[in-house]
């Protein structure tokens, strides 16, 4: 009876129901409500997310294969480019030697 008592006195003085901000018992049923609506969609969610991360893996595997030939490749280059400056450096050390 004090709910019902508070809300027509509220209503009496202002003219309207009270709002949510006021009504604590509006408060508690929309979280009562919103608490079985995160129940229900809660695991399709989680769901939609393990099947999304496994498309995300694969394809970041697709994309490592598709790039491992090219890294071969650079490094060979790169291992090829250090040992003509390594070669460089011992013949510029031999021939001050030499001098």
């Amino acid at each position: 009876m004090k709910y019902r008592q508070w809300k027509k006195n509220y209503k009496k003085k202002h003219g309207v129901n009270p709002p949510l901000e006021l009504d604590k018992r509006k408060q508690r049923r929309l979280a009562r409500k919103m608490a079985r609506q995160i129940n229900k969609t809660l695991p399709t969610a989680a769901e939609t997310l393990a099947a999304a991360a496994e498309i995300l893996a694969a394809a970041l595997n697709r994309w490592v294969q598709s790039i491992k030939p090219a890294l071969a490749t650079l490094c060979e280059n790169m291992a090829a480019a250090f040992s003509n400056v390594a070669a460089g450096l011992r013949e510029e050390s031999e021939a001050v030697e030499n001098d």
